[in-house]
């Protein structure tokens, strides 16, 4: 049985942890290193985070409208159950599912040069949410629904928002770090 605390717990762990997987990986690499791809097919690192940039800055709208429409209350541990459609994402976005799958294009990174400051502003986007996540302590997980940034028809509740923003992250980063080890993946030293 899952509750509340432990699904925001669990939460602001993992996207602690992504904060500190993006600096220790990314941070240095100069941004001939960030802009890099293996072909024109393959995203580069910083596409990657420019990815997670542009689906958590939809998802924190969504949690910022919400912490809006219910401003406070006093801490309150409910019982949590994830919707099927929150399952569904989650197995996707899961870093141990290897499968890949096509981006939707409002997911879809910016095409531009990706500049040396995308690393800094994914950590001040995940430490937005992690302030977010401290915010909600008080909410039924379960109750409160949001819609996905895809689709308005697709309703999602809450709490499986915080199952899948810092599971995608971790999935991203991940696909980052692999480019990384590609055998071209230029080695001009890290600046």
């Amino acid at each position: 049985m899952l509750y509340s605390s432990q699904i925001i717990n669990d939460c602001l762990n993992l996207a602690e942890r992504n904060i500190q997987k993006a600096l220790s990986n990314f941070s240095q690499l100069s941004e001939n290193q960030l802009n890099w791809k293996p072909s024109s097919e393959n995203w580069s690192v910083g596409e990657c985070i420019n990815h997670l940039l542009t689906t958590n800055k939809l998802y924190l709208a969504k949690i910022e409208k919400i912490i809006n429409l219910f401003p406070s209350g006093s801490e309150k541990d409910y019982l949590y159950s994830q919707s099927l459609m929150g399952k569904m994402i989650t197995k996707a976005v899961d870093p141990a599912n290897v499968k890949k799958f096509k981006t939707v294009k409002v997911f879809l990174p910016d095409k531009s040069t990706v500049r040396k400051t995308i690393v800094k502003d994914y950590v001040n986007s995940s430490k937005k949410f992690i302030e977010h996540i401290n915010k909600i302590r008080y909410l039924d997980l379960k109750k409160i629904k949001l819609s996905s940034p895809v689709n308005i028809l697709i309703r999602l509740n809450l709490g499986d928002s915080l199952i899948i923003i810092p599971k995608h992250d971790e999935r991203h980063l991940n696909q980052a770090n692999g480019l990384m080890k590609m055998e071209n993946f230029p080695k001009e030293g890290k600046r």
